[in-house]
């Protein structure tokens, strides 16, 4: 009895905290557009989609699909021309010319204006918005509408996760763009989200060299070559320890279940069509 007062209070605790993030990090106006549709797709970049691709591409010209992170710079997205991009990370927008990651994420955005010649709704950050230079770069393609959203990370007790959730003020902790991606979704009306690509099978991929370092070997459906373990930096700064990586991972296997919870108080279905994933959260099916 004691040990469960003791993690409500630890709970609770943890949801004023979040409440403060609210208060000081976001936009509290923001609001989410929504969709007619009843169902959609979010494409996750996992070494899986590349058989997925090859399989259903045509099955899945025919639906209202979201994308992420590398997936405008490849030669598929305009094939499927999506209806939605998101990223979560900040280094699309802050320009360090001493992270590697940089240039990466501009050849993104790059692809991203170069290559949308359909109407596309890019989801940013709000800290985005700050980016003014960043921001008209991109409105230089007038079928790129670009809505903001709030990436305050949020915790605690889930009655008030949901309604954070439900008002858009923040979400679960997105170590994973495929945690604003499902968030989004929700919010936009959808009632089935399928995700594909959504391996997340990295556990067995992990190592530490002779030098003490933490690597994890992380693959992709786009990858042409082998695939090598590399450090995982964190936001740019200085690598992952392994403790470190493996939080990361914690939190992001937990974030499904708020998800799962959230979606549904709402109603909603999320299916994971994804092969052998290691997400744990969701029911498993296939894409109809």
């Amino acid at each position: 009895m004691l040990e469960r007062l003791f993690q409500y209070l630890g709970l609770l605790a943890a949801s004023f905290v979040s409440l403060l993030k609210v208060i000081v990090r976001s936009n509290l106006m923001l609001k989410t557009p929504s969709v007619q549709e009843r169902e959609c797709v979010i494409l996750g970049n996992g070494p899986s989609l590349k058989k997925l691709l090859a399989d259903r591409l045509e099955d899945l010209r025919g639906k209202d699909l979201i994308c992420v992170n590398k997936f405008p710079d490849t030669e598929v997205f305009t094939q499927l021309k999506p209806r939605h991009f998101i990223f979560v990370s900040p280094e699309y927008w802050v320009d360090d010319p001493a992270n590697p990651n940089t240039a990466i994420r501009q050849n993104i955005i790059n692809a991203l204006i170069e290559k949308s010649t359909w109407e596309i709704t890019l989801f940013c950050p709000y800290k985005g918005k700050k980016a003014k230079d960043w921001l008209n770069n991109i409105r230089r393609n007038k079928n790129i509408n670009i809505v903001f959203f709030n990436d305050t990370p949020i915790e605690g007790l889930s009655s008030w996760n949901r309604f954070f959730m439900g008002k858009g003020w923040g979400l679960p902790r997105p170590h994973n763009v495929l945690i604003p991606a499902i968030s989004m979704a929700i919010n936009s009306g959808y009632k089935e989200i399928y995700l594909a690509g959504a391996d997340h099978s990295w556990l067995p991929m992990i190592s530490v060299n002779d030098k003490n370092q933490a690597l994890v070997n992380q693959q992709h459906f786009y990858d042409e070559n082998a695939t090598k373990s590399d450090l995982m930096y964190k936001l740019g700064m200085r690598p992952r320890r392994l403790h470190e990586i493996l939080e990361k991972f914690m939190f992001t296997f937990r974030s499904y279940f708020d998800l799962k919870d959230y979606a549904e108080s709402r109603g909603v279905k999320i299916y994971n069509c994804t092969p052998d994933s290691y997400i744990d959260a969701f029911e498993r099916k296939a894409i109809p």
